[in-house]
């Protein structure tokens, strides 16, 4: 609101100063516009027409001004804060095509006045100053571009910036500063270090930056693997060499060879040199900004996970299951499955919110789950669940309710209370790898059934904390049919 307030008053004070600069050239005591008046009173004369100077000048200018004043308020400062918000395209480019046809036969009488002795057509004005009409609102076009992008990347949320968001504000920042002094190298007798400037400096910046982002982070993780990251920096320097020449070819411009290698030698070497120094210079808050993206991911996947995890059917048929059996029987059956249940949720309420928990534990609370799912089941002879977990004990860690979404989704997907159906469950964790294996049948839902949408509970949260947790050291293979469905996960530790 500010800075439209500002744009407002900044814009009414040009408008202002440039009815001011008109009125004191028509009006002003030592007559600046006199000579210009007498020769245009001739050329008038010989037309047999009477020339008159706030007609054919002075009014025609002041028009202009008017027009490219009002154009902006109303675009600025009226259609783009009401509309840009909730999206209105249509609504935008309607108004937009409005103010152009404003200021475009603003600009055609101003073309008809100046040029009144060739008699033009307002219809040919039109068509003249149509082509200025559209660079001004290219030009308008372009400083909303920029004034957004500097609003949203260096401006908003400062302290709270992601590592993307902080590379954007880096990248519009310099990208600014190059354009200014190439705009101005261009404007002075510089026009050689211009073509440098506009050729080289881009692909040394590119090199600084793979270099600050990338590289030498990559590198951090990993200080033995010197080699690798000598290898991708020179491939990465060879790259960005070849587009430099590439640049001067299209601009015609042919450096000799010692030039042109000694000059993206420097460049280049002073890109590196002073990537390195800026990630020592920053190197904590560099990697703060890392580890943020990992946890955030992380933090997101998770919750996600949970979400999908705490399901009500689950826990209203274990309910109900525990009613029936608390009903038919003696309450042994129904201690017993009040008591996994328990430690389940115990399991979901604190161990849970661990990084890590052993495997031992996540196998507890597998067979949890699969004891109960069984005592629902336990009636149904058309059902055949088939449990081959390995009672090794395993000495690593894994990230909790990383397994269950495989056998949930086998639960949900592979049972019919109607229809012959079979579930087989494999877990073996030895040699420093884990090893799963979940094969169910498949059986169509009925399309009222509220689940029906939900494709697989968490199999895409999995995926990412498998990718954040265990890069590289995982495989998730999955095969589907029309009537069978296969999981393997193969987990290495090491």
């Amino acid at each position: 609101m500010k800075l439209r307030l500002s744009e407002f008053w900044l814009a009414t004070l040009c408008w202002v100063l440039s009815i001011y600069h008109f009125l004191n050239n028509a009006f002003s005591a030592s007559e600046p516009h006199k000579s210009y008046i007498g020769e245009m009173t001739q050329l008038f004369a010989q037309k047999g027409m009477v020339y008159n100077y706030s007609t054919y000048h002075l009014l025609p200018r002041l028009s202009v001004a008017t027009g490219l004043y009002l154009s902006f308020i109303f675009l600025n400062n009226w259609v783009l804060p009401k509309y840009l918000p909730r999206k209105k395209w249509n609504i935008i480019v309607l108004f937009w095509l409005c103010a152009y046809a404003f200021l475009t036969m603003v600009y055609a009488g101003y073309y008809r006045h100046e040029n009144i002795l060739t008699s033009p057509s307002f219809g040919a004005c039109l068509v003249d100053s149509a082509p200025d009409t559209f660079k001004i609102f290219l030009l308008f076009l372009a400083y909303t571009i920029v004034k957004n992008l500097i609003l949203n990347f260096l401006v908003h949320d400062v302290h709270n910036q992601s590592l993307r968001t902080r590379i954007i504000r880096e990248v519009i920042v310099v990208f600014l500063i190059w354009a200014a002094i190439l705009f101005a190298l261009l404007q002075s007798d510089y026009r050689d270090l211009a073509i440098f400037w506009f050729c080289i400096i881009p692909c040394g910046y590119f090199i600084y930056l793979f270099n600050l982002y990338y590289l030498i982070p990559d590198y951090k993780k990993e200080p033995e693997k010197l080699r690798g990251y000598t290898l991708r920096l020179l491939s990465t320097i060879i790259v960005s060499g070849f587009f430099s020449m590439i640049f001067l070819q299209i601009l015609h411009q042919i450096l000799p060879v010692m030039a042109f290698l000694t000059i993206n030698f420097l460049v280049f070497t002073i890109a590196v040199v002073f990537s390195w120094f800026i990630y020592n210079q920053n190197k904590d808050q560099l990697q703060l900004l890392y580890s943020l993206k990992t946890e955030l991911g992380k933090s997101s996947a998770d919750l996600q996970f949970l979400r999908s995890q705490i399901n009500p059917h689950f826990l209203f048929n274990i309910l109900n299951t525990l009613y029936g059996t608390a009903i038919q029987e003696s309450a042994d059956r129904t201690s017993e499955g009040i008591q996994k249940l328990g430690d389940m949720m115990r399991f979901m309420l604190y161990e849970n919110n661990l990084d890590m928990i052993p495997v031992a534990r996540e196998v507890d609370y597998l067979k949890d789950y699969i004891h109960l799912q069984n005592l629902r089941l336990a009636k149904s002879e058309n059902i055949k669940v088939e449990v081959n977990i390995s009672e090794n004990t395993c000495q690593h860690s894994i990230a909790p309710m990383l397994l269950i979404p495989f056998i949930e989704n086998a639960y949900k997907h592979g049972i019919s209370l109607q229809n012959r159906s079979w579930i087989n469950i494999s877990l073996r964790c030895e040699n420093n790898k884990l090893e799963l294996d979940v094969y169910n049948s498949i059986h169509t839902k009925n399309q009222s059934d509220t689940e029906n949408e939900n494709k697989g509970i968490g199999l895409d949260y999995v995926r990412q904390r498998l990718g954040l947790l265990y890069p590289s050291k995982y495989d998730l293979q999955i095969r589907a049919s029309q009537i069978e469905y296969f999981v393997h996960l193969t987990l290495r530790f090491q």
